[in-house]
């Protein structure tokens, strides 16, 4: 059980995340300078700091923020694989539909005419493909994350369809970025060189949306001109 003292850490912890996101502060310099504190308090406080990530994940997904792939590498350095395969598969999924509601009921407009030109060729992709269009550019990587999901909220999509086609489209990719992390916190605490397993997770996280887009493109809409 979280105590009030904890329960402010994690407040304060959060917001400071939120702070760095939004300012611009190099999130890169903030995780490396603050490593071994977040791994002691990851240690003294497995619950708490599950709970933490969880939560700075999905909010920060969910006002579409680009900060998914750092986390995902901060994931494997500082949890168990199994821990941060379900923290940041449900995580990020669950902060994609959020971002999609946000879309959908609130700021419809603002993201129709920021992202016009991704939203015609996404809009037309669900016109054409349904849910299949849906899989194919997450398996593709065709638009980054924090485009795709405010702007399928202005389709007809249903929420349910939404969250198992993101969830299934982005545990691939997630599953290599956290072994990527992990093999980065070898390198940081042992100092490993680069080693075959680090060069074959990138070459396959390369080689993910090339296949897929071989695979799905029939499904595929991609900007003309």
């Amino acid at each position: 059980m979280i105590n009030n003292k904890s329960s402010v850490f994690i407040i304060i912890l959060l917001i400071i995340i939120l702070i760095i996101s939004i300012t611009g502060i190099d999130f890169i310099s903030f995780i490396n300078s603050n490593l071994a504190f977040i791994r002691a308090f990851v240690d003294s406080y497995p619950l708490q700091s599950k709970i933490i990530y969880f939560f700075s994940y999905m909010i920060m997904t969910s006002i579409s923020l680009p900060v998914a792939g750092l986390l995902g590498l901060l994931s494997g350095m500082i949890f168990n694989f199994v821990d941060a395969v379900i923290l940041v598969s449900f995580a990020s999924s669950i902060g994609a539909v959020l971002s999609f509601w946000l879309s959908r009921y609130l700021f419809r407009n603002y993201f129709k005419h920021k992202y016009s030109k991704y939203y015609n060729i996404i809009n037309n992709g669900f016109i054409t493909n349904g849910a299949a269009y849906l899989f194919s550019i997450r398996m593709c990587m065709l638009f980054p994350y924090f485009i795709i999901n405010p702007l399928v909220g202005l389709t007809t999509i249903k929420t349910w369809v939404y969250y198992t086609v993101t969830q299934i489209g982005m545990f691939p990719s997630t599953i290599i970025v956290i072994m990527l992390g992990g093999k980065l916190n070898e390198y940081i605490t042992s100092g490993i060189t680069i080693d075959k397993e680090i060069i074959f997770l990138l070459l396959l996280l390369g080689l993910i949306p090339l296949l897929s887009k071989y695979v799905f493109k029939k499904y595929i809409i991609t900007p003309k001109g």
